[in-house]
């Protein structure tokens, strides 16, 4: 593996994370490695990259997740199991200038809960955020400010992560968390052991079958309206979005993230009722995608749904291109004995753009 290029001593870890767990506890649930892995390499002797937005576009694939003490040591799996804990499937998505983010986990706990637990467990299996992103070369990290997230008290902050970057790997490093105790300056109070995620990503390389018939499709699109007619044409009350993203990338992924407005914070940690809100205010779901070409229709192969009942389903859109827009129709459906059509339109953030090197 190349040398990775670390701007920032890992011994600096613990006083970033106290200047900056105010405004970014926001770390998605994915796996410990059943055994501890590879560290990847230290990058002092190594050049930076020439462009690190270049490097960074494209789809990332969750490999795992490295749990660390606020020491840098592999933290026991008995020690905050819930925390980065059960398997897990998550993209991370960049342009250049915007991100978007999917994770989904499974456990024994969010498999078998039902009743009134079952909004919490939903909320705990699933990771979704996006937004535009900054880069701090000099500094090492990340800043991710978050447009919108599906834990509501995220929509409208930034999380500041430290980063390594190899060719072909990414380790994102939210801030310490102690779930026990504080931050302070010399890690988390009262003895607590602190645990430090190291979320580990693989770059997708471009799918040779996305070819030019997917190319109008390619890149981020921002949520611009939704039209609901009637099957003879009269127009109906449309559910509409504050914020949301749609994209496709040249791996053949594809990731969808739509947010509701007046989004209430939790007041704690979420109640169930809460949690309830939270899903009910959001969409998104992701996987591959395929173009039938003749039909002008993509499919989404949806290997991840906020709806657990989704999962491994398949979806159809029927798309078009309109003054610049994208133009999604899904399947007609029948409401109270009638049929509805509805009509997606999307306006592109910026151009397409190809992966990093």
């Amino acid at each position: 593996m190349p040398a990775i290029r670390t701007p920032r001593d890992r011994r600096a870890a613990a006083g970033v994370a106290a200047a900056l767990l105010a405004g970014a506890l926001a770390g998605c649930d994915a796996p410990p490695p059943a055994e501890q892995p590879e560290r990847l390499a230290d990058a002092s002797r190594a050049p930076a990259p020439p462009d690190l937005r270049a490097n960074l576009t494209g789809t990332w694939r969750l490999v795992r997740v490295e749990r660390r003490d606020h020491n840098g040591d592999p933290l026991p799996g008995f020690v905050h199991r819930g925390i980065g804990a059960g398997p897990a499937v998550g993209y991370l998505m960049y342009d250049g200038e915007h991100f978007g983010r999917v994770v989904q986990r499974e456990t024994m706990e969010t498999q078998a809960a039902t009743g009134p637990d079952a909004p919490l467990a939903a909320l705990a299996r699933y990771t979704a955020d996006f937004g535009r992103f900054a880069v701090d070369e000099q500094a090492g990290h990340l800043t991710h400010r978050i447009a919108g997230s599906l834990d509501p008290s995220l929509t409208g902050t930034e999380t500041l992560l430290r980063y390594e970057l190899a060719e072909d790997r990414l380790a994102l490093m939210p801030p310490l968390r102690c779930p026990d105790s504080f931050v302070t300056d010399r890690g988390c109070g009262y003895g607590t052991t602190g645990l430090q995620l190291h979320y580990v990503w693989e770059r997708v390389e471009r799918d040779a079958s996305t070819g030019e018939s997917a190319r109008p499709l390619l890149g981020f699109w921002e949520i611009d309206r939704i039209e609901r007619r009637s099957d003879d044409g009269d127009e109906l009350t449309a559910d509409e979005y504050a914020a949301g993203y749609l994209m496709y990338m040249p791996s053949g992924h594809m990731a969808v993230h739509l947010m509701r407005a007046d989004r209430p914070s939790y007041a704690g940690s979420p109640t169930s009722a809460e949690a309830e809100a939270a899903i009910g205010g959001y969409l998104s779901y992701f996987g591959p995608f395929r173009v039938l070409e003749e039909e002008d229709v993509v499919v989404h192969a949806r290997i991840g749904h906020l709806e657990a009942g989704s999962v491994g389903s398949e979806t159809r859109r029927r798309f078009a291109r309109r003054g610049g827009q994208l133009v999604l129709e899904p399947p007609p459906a029948t409401v109270d004995g009638g049929v509805v059509r509805t009509t997606i339109f999307w306006k592109r953030l910026g151009p397409p753009r190809e992966p990093g090197p």
